[in-house]
């Protein structure tokens, strides 16, 4: 004879069925069930307790109802544990002055690199202009002047006085340095304004364009529009062209020589002959070498070979040059 105790009992699909019928029976909604796995719960998140023999309606809605808030505390406390930032360590004086040294080395390095491109890029930009704005102001200024009367002797170059300092008087042409080169030339070789600002500089108390002794002049090898950045380039027979109101001064290269920057003989009437005054006309050019460097001087040297007044234009080697034309479009010629 079995007992009770010896019956099997029954499955879960049997219990939910026999919850749902009684359901049924009792008027209340039908719950539908899935075989799905329960929902596991965080266990340490208590659930509320849900009396489902005060309303067998509760039952299922309010268990998921449970589940779902404490799975939204659950997934809110990982956000904010997600977003929390770490605390960084101390550096300490060591590895403070180490990487505050480095930010110093980086900032001078970013300087240094600024004034390079300031130095060898932007200040020749800024000369190449004022050098074009001066060259047409001053050929302008001749075509409302009057040339200085001719002398007798028709290959007697006329000669005129020298300009104040810091003023432009005359326009360099060598067509050795490109078709398209012009430079001004202004009286003085400070710095401020002539060299860094108006191109070529005459040398006080030398020679003007045309005059019996030494014409000298100095100007940049590099930077600030570098007038005499190819001298070295000059080869004997290159002809080197000044313009003034009165006319062309046609020099021809003849040898260069390379001296320290105190030999100031070659600014001599003769020069490295202090002691003569000479019958030539001599046009000494001077820049600093070697490039990037102001230890040595090159010194390039030509003469007068010939001379053209205004009224007869320009010479042959750059009448129909880009510089020439561009100079002569305000009436300069």
């Amino acid at each position: 004879m079995s007992t009770a105790s010896d019956q099997p009992l029954p499955s879960r699909r049997e219990l939910r069925r026999r919850e749902a019928e009684a359901a049924a029976a009792n008027g209340a909604p039908t719950a539908v069930y899935s075989d799905a796995p329960p929902v596991h719960q965080d266990s340490t998140q208590r659930l509320p307790t849900v009396n489902s023999e005060a309303d067998p309606r509760l039952g299922a809605h309010a268990s998921a109802a449970a589940a779902d808030n404490g799975g939204q505390r659950d997934g809110g406390r990982r956000t904010n544990r997600r977003r929390q930032k770490p605390e960084r360590e101390p550096l300490g004086p060591v590895r403070g002055t180490i990487r505050t040294f480095g930010e110093l080395c980086i900032t001078a390095g970013m300087v240094l690199i600024l004034f390079v491109v300031w130095q060898l890029w932007w200040t020749d930009i800024e000369a190449n202009r004022d050098n074009e704005q001066l060259a047409d102001k001053l050929a302008e200024d001749w075509s409302n002047q009057d040339p200085n009367e001719l002398p007798a002797d028709p290959e007697e170059p006329v000669v005129a006085d020298p300009v104040e300092k810091n003023n432009a008087f005359g326009i360099f042409y060598i067509p050795r340095f490109g078709d398209d080169y012009y430079r001004t030339v202004a009286e003085g070789v400070d710095l401020e304004p002539v060299l860094n600002r108006m191109g070529v500089g005459r040398y006080p108390n030398s020679a003007m364009p045309g005059e019996v002794g030494n014409f000298s002049v100095a100007g940049h090898r590099v930077t600030y529009g570098k007038p005499f950045n190819q001298i070295a380039q000059l080869r004997p027979g290159d002809e080197i062209i000044v313009q003034t109101k009165d006319g062309f001064y046609t020099y021809t290269f003849r040898n260069f020589d390379i001296i320290l920057p105190d030999a100031v003989e070659v600014l001599a009437p003769v020069p490295n002959e202090p002691e003569f005054k000479g019958k030539d006309r001599i046009l000494t050019m001077t820049a600093c070498n070697p490039m990037f460097s102001a230890r040595e001087r090159y010194i390039a040297y030509a003469e007068l070979t010939e001379w053209t007044p205004a009224a007869d234009g320009a010479p042959e080697s750059i009448k129909d040059s880009k510089a020439y034309d561009k100079v002569s479009k305000n009436g300069g010629a």
